[in-house]
């Protein structure tokens, strides 16, 4: 089989399943070009970032459920690798919940991608072909790491071991340090030791609320190994309905911090760009209708010991409320366009001539493209199958914004 009819297969495999992959969106590019150009912007905000010491103003997308939010952060990934940065992709589920930063930052970690064939994760390829003469840049974040008196003493003291132990068993240790899985005390203690360097470094237990340091800390790794930065995508922030309200009102203000908005309130990240997904009407149903949350935090939160995250909480819905980037419906131009080249991908991926399908429904601004292309694939596959001629029935779905007690067994930091 070809090459290019096995990429072509994977692409129609991937975009019949709804899970979009490298081949689908390399066919398949996103429709809405203002996108393409905010994150390519957003890309070279975090280039001369590092010169000016500020983080990048991150992105937030808001479409319906079908609108292509899983597909734009694909092509996203594959534009942030061709650009020579670290990327992480993660959905925002019961495992990675928004308001606990620690497993957040475990799940960014293991899904970083690093550019170029790599297998493993960035972390992981990095530490084992790290090349402490590469530039002035491992300087630099050794001096960072070392003069910034915020930091964890463990984040100092790692790097330390990091550059003077090599042996299998260390690296290993250490690299699981550096993914959220801290090393025992006694063991790193012993590790200083045998680098030479038993007293110069007072280390405990790692620090409560010490998860967005190791962001930075990896960020500015990243960085000293010759790579852009670290760019997050972060798929269905919608979940965040669901927590309690105290968990409600963490998330918002991790979203803040992620996109750049709590400039007076935490210290910057050069380098670090990050990007969210989120339904369109997560606004007006959470924010100002069901739950109320522009009201209801702040009311419940004042006076208590939870009064210190009111600010950047709403920091954080100021920004769903009002700098979100709309994924706008197909319009019947680009709906004829994606037509005729998913029938040219379809084609080419098994060698038959697919018609063209008759889709007589009157154009809806809401119908999403996922719905598009699904019918043609289905009705595609059906006649080349079974000579089949497929009627597609649709039916909608609705989000639930409800919360969900299976999400709220964790404490907030």
């Amino acid at each position: 089989m070809k090459d290019n009819t096995i990429q072509s297969r994977r692409a129609v495999e991937a975009l019949r399943a709804g899970v979009p992959n490298r081949d689908a969106v390399r066919f398949l590019e996103p429709s809405q070009p203002e996108l393409i150009d905010a994150f390519d912007r957003a890309m070279d905000e975090a280039l001369f970032s590092w010169e000016e010491d500020e983080q990048v103003k991150g992105l937030l997308l808001q479409g319906d459920f079908g609108s292509g939010k899983s597909h734009l952060l694909e092509y996203y990934r594959h534009q942030a690798l061709e650009n020579n940065f670290v990327c992480s992709r993660v959905v925002l589920n019961k495992e990675t919940p928004l308001f606990d930063l620690d497993k957040v930052y475990r799940a960014c970690v293991e899904s970083a991608e690093a550019p170029g064939e790599q297998l493993g994760s960035a972390l992981d390829v990095l530490a084992f072909n790290y090349d402490f003469d590469y530039s002035s840049r491992y300087r630099d974040f050794f001096q960072w790491v070392h003069r910034s008196r915020e930091l964890d003493p463990r984040l100092p003291a790692s790097l330390c071991i990091f550059e003077h132990l090599h042996s299998d068993e260390i690296m290993e240790s250490i690299l699981s340090e550096w993914r959220g899985y801290p090393m025992k005390v006694s063991q790193m203690r012993a590790a200083l030791r045998e680098a030479g360097f038993g007293r110069e470094y007072s280390i405990g237990r790692p620090q409560k609320g010490s998860a967005m340091q190791r962001f930075e800390f990896l960020t500015r790794f990243f960085y000293s190994a010759g790579y852009a930065g670290w760019v997050l995508l972060f798929d269905e922030a919608e979940i965040i309905s669901r927590y309690s309200l105290r968990q409600r009102a963490r998330a918002y203000s991790h979203l803040a911090g992620f996109v750049g908005a709590l400039k007076k309130k935490v210290s910057p990240i050069p380098g670090l760009a990050a990007v969210f997904t989120i339904t369109k009407d997560y606004a007006g149903q959470v924010l100002y209708h069901k739950k109320r949350d522009k009201i209801s935090i702040p009311e419940k939160l004042r006076d208590t010991a939870y009064e210190d995250w009111i600010e950047a909480a709403e920091i954080g819905m100021g920004v769903i409320e009002n700098k979100g980037r709309d994924i706008l419906a197909p319009t019947r131009a680009q709906i004829t366009e994606m037509h005729d080249r998913l029938r040219s991908l379809y084609a080419d991926a098994y060698s038959w001539e697919p018609p063209r399908v008759d889709d007589s429904r009157e154009y809806l601004s809401s119908t999403a493209m996922r719905q598009y292309i699904r019918t043609w694939i289905n009705a595609w596959d059906l006649l080349r199958l079974y000579g089949y001629q497929a009627e597609t029935v649709y039916d909608d779905v609705t989000i639930g914004y409800d919360e969900d007690t299976d999400l709220q067994t964790e404490e907030t930091e």
